[in-house]
C-alpha cells in the first residue's frame, strides 16, 4: 500500500470516528432535554351555565364558554378591596349547588349573604347583649373586622328554616367548593376549598376562628 492510499484510509477512519462522536453527543443531549421536560398538568375546571342550570367539566386551558361562569380552581380568599356584594365566583358555586340540590328534591336558599360593616356591627352588639360578653357573642356572630359576611365570603342557608335540605349541602357542597365551617351553626357555609377538595374539619364555633389576641 502506497503512502497516498494509507493517508486516505487514516483520515477516512478519523472522519468516521468524529462523526460517530458528534452523533452520540447530540443524541445524549436530546435525551437529556426530553428527560427534563415534565408533563403539563391541567386542572379540571367546573363551568356552570346559569341560563340552563347545567354544570360542565372543562380545563384551565379551554376555560368556560359564555354564558358559562367558572367555579374556580382554588379556595376563594379575602381581598383588601372592600366588596359591596357576595363574591361572584362564590355565588356561582352556590347557584350550581342549588341547581343540583333541586334536581334531587331539595330547596336551598341564601337567607343571609353579604352584610355591610354597619349591619355586622349591629348584629355583633346585639349578640354581646344577648350572651353577656364579646367572647360568648363571638361564638355566634363575629366582629365586623373579621367576619366573612362583610367580605362577601360567607352565606347562611335556609336559616332558620329547612335544616334537612341544608344537610344535603353539607354532604355535597365540597363538589362545588362550599363547606360548612362551624359545628354550632348548621346554616353557615364558606368557599374555603377548591371544588372537589375535601372540606376541613369543622371548628366548634366562630370564636375558634379569631386570632389569639381576640379571645382574651
Amino acid at each position: 500500500m502506497d503512502k497516498q492510499t494509507s493517508d486516505f484510509y487514516f483520515w477516512g477512519a478519523g472522519y468516521l470516528l468524529l462523526v460517530c462522536a458528534i452523533l452520540t453527543l447530540t443524541t445524549s443531549k436530546t435525551a437529556d432535554v426530553q428527560i427534563q421536560i415534565a408533563p403539563k398538568i391541567v386542572k379540571p375546571l367546573l363551568c356552570f351555565n346559569i341560563e340552563v342550570s347545567e354544570l360542565r367539566t372543562s380545563d384551565t386551558e379551554s376555560g368556560c364558554i359564555a354564558p358559562e361562569e367558572s367555579l374556580g380552581t382554588a379556595p376563594i380568599t379575602y381581598s383588601e378591596i372592600s366588596p359591596t356584594k357576595l363574591d361572584r365566583t362564590f355565588e356561582v358555586r352556590f347557584l350550581a349547588a342549588q341547581a343540583a340540590a333541586k334536581a334531587v328534591g331539595f330547596n336551598i336558599q341564601i337567607t343571609s349573604g353579604f352584610r355591610s360593616q354597619q349591619l355586622q356591627e349591629q348584629l355583633f352588639n346585639n349578640a354581646v347583649k344577648k350572651y353577656g360578653s364579646e367572647n360568648e357573642a363571638s361564638k355566634w356572630v363575629l366582629p365586623k373586622e373579621v367576619s366573612n359576611h362583610p367580605r362577601g365570603l360567607a352565606i347562611d342557608v335556609n336559616y332558620p328554616g329547612d335544616r334537612t335540605a341544608v344537610r344535603w349541602l353539607e354532604e355535597n357542597g365540597a363538589t362545588f367548593g362550599i363547606c360548612r365551617i362551624y359545628e354550632n351553626e348548621w346554616w353557615h357555609f364558606e368557599p374555603v376549598i377548591a371544588p372537589g377538595e375535601p372540606c376541613p374539619p369543622m371548628m366548634a364555633n366562630a370564636l375558634e376562628s379569631l386570632p389569639p389576641a381576640k379571645t382574651k
